[in-house]
């Protein structure tokens, strides 16, 4: 009698642990797909507003005039971006600079430069990594390499020409020579090590000649597309273009 109360015990708790483990088990998956979710959320949400900026008709242009010396005609830099185009088979936007002469380093005679994953699909698989596994938060996307490519004739949507001094434009310059030296590209940033928080993109890079030119390029949030982040950049720095208004141009 004792013998089979004691085993109708030991059934019971062991029923009971297999119901703990495998509620465990159900309740991290759902925890695992809802964070999947949330960050699929935040990206389709960014490519929407960077899909529907109001922009027509294109090309869209601004100028500014950060000259200090106004007897001298500067150079022009022109930052420009363009919002994603399914129809011409482009899904994500770019951002990307056209400069004056060509720049250092750069295929001779190319004056349109931006900065890319060396291949799309790899970096297309390291963000999902970063997106899907719960310590992508933290550790950020892996690097895959990047590199700098020409864009001479690609299609235009918003652009803005910057006039400087020749000191701003040589600082400019000094920017994009270190750009062709690098070679890792990351969307999504890492929390830790010592390059925390930074992303390598062709937002950075024309954010980071933009800040050389005496714009202000504050940090882009990494589910921002180029558009969007375009479009913060011209409000943060008050360029009337596209629609927007933010305030008058110089």
């Amino acid at each position: 009698m004792n013998s089979a109360l004691q085993e109708t015990a030991t059934t019971k708790t062991a029923g009971a642990t297999k119901w703990r483990r495998g509620k465990l088990i159900l309740m991290t998956l759902l925890a695992l797909l809802a964070w999947v979710f949330l960050n699929l959320g935040l990206v389709v949400a960014a490519w929407m507003r960077s899909y529907y900026a109001p922009i027509e008709p294109v090309p869209r242009a601004a100028t500014l005039d950060l000259r200090t010396d106004k007897s001298t005609p500067g150079r022009v830099i022109t930052i420009i971006a363009t919002k994603p185009t399914p129809s011409k088979g482009d899904f994500i936007g770019h951002l990307w600079l056209e400069w004056p002469e060509t720049p250092p380093l750069a295929k001779l005679g190319s004056r349109e430069s931006g900065y890319y994953a060396n291949d799309q699909i790899q970096a297309i698989k390291a963000m999902a990594a970063a997106l899907i596994l719960p310590w992508g938060t933290v550790t950020g996307q892996g690097y895959v390499p990047g590199l700098m490519k020409v864009d001479d004739g690609w299609w235009r949507h918003l652009q803005v020409h910057v006039r400087v001094d020749e000191a701003r434009y040589q600082a400019a310059l000094a920017v994009d020579r270190r750009w062709r030296t690098e070679n890792r590209y990351r969307l999504r940033p890492s929390l830790i090590g010592p390059d925390r928080g930074r992303t390598y993109a062709c937002q950075d890079y024309v954010f980071d000649v933009a800040d050389a030119l005496g714009l202000e390029a504050a940090n882009r949030s990494w589910t921002e597309f180029p558009m969007g982040s375009f479009l913060r950049f011209a409000r943060i720095n008050r360029i009337a273009i596209a629609g927007q208004a933010n305030g008058p141009t110089q």
